[in-house]
């Protein structure tokens, strides 16, 4: 049994099987009788510490721990998939537009420009309301901490 999100491609989580001896096992061990119990996992290399009873109910449980501990944050710092391809899409074709019609490109990326830095601001005083680091609204945007503060800190206060 894998569970997986359109939003997270390179995350597939599962209840891998634990030995006897307690260590994890590759999830094809789970069709031998020989596993003790479920331990939640993930493609990626993540592991939750904690361990559930070798029974359907503690399968359930290792699925809501891999969408609880490891997949909701990851899904929440994720932007949905529809609006990159589309985000995408939108930068292709003004890098047409541009080619072709240079200054129809350079009205458009003004516009773009202009409600980009409201909703820029917006999203981070947002993320600081929910309690977001400074390095994880950095990380966020691919910058440090450091340089998401000094450019944000007179916008969002503390």
């Amino acid at each position: 049994m894998t569970f997986t999100s359109p939003d997270i491609p390179d995350h597939e989580g599962f209840a891998a099987p634990v030995l006897p001896t307690g260590e994890s096992a590759p999830s094809a061990a789970a069709f031998t009788k020989t596993f003790v119990g479920h331990q939640a996992a993930c493609s990626c290399g993540w592991t939750d510490r904690r361990r559930f009873p070798a029974t359907p109910e503690g399968a359930k449980e290792t699925e809501y721990r891999w969408w609880s501990r490891h997949a909701a944050p990851l899904i929440a710092a994720a932007p949905p998939g529809e609006l990159v391809a589309r985000s995408n899409l939108l930068c292709e074709r003004i890098t047409g537009l541009a080619a072709e019609r240079p200054l129809a490109a350079l009205a458009l990326l003004s516009q773009v420009e202009s409600w980009q830095r409201t909703l820029l601001d917006q999203a981070v005083a947002r993320a600081r309301e929910n309690g977001a680091s400074w390095a994880q609204i950095g990380e966020a945007m691919g910058i440090s901490k450091q340089s998401a503060h000094e450019r944000f800190r007179a916008q969002v206060s503390s």
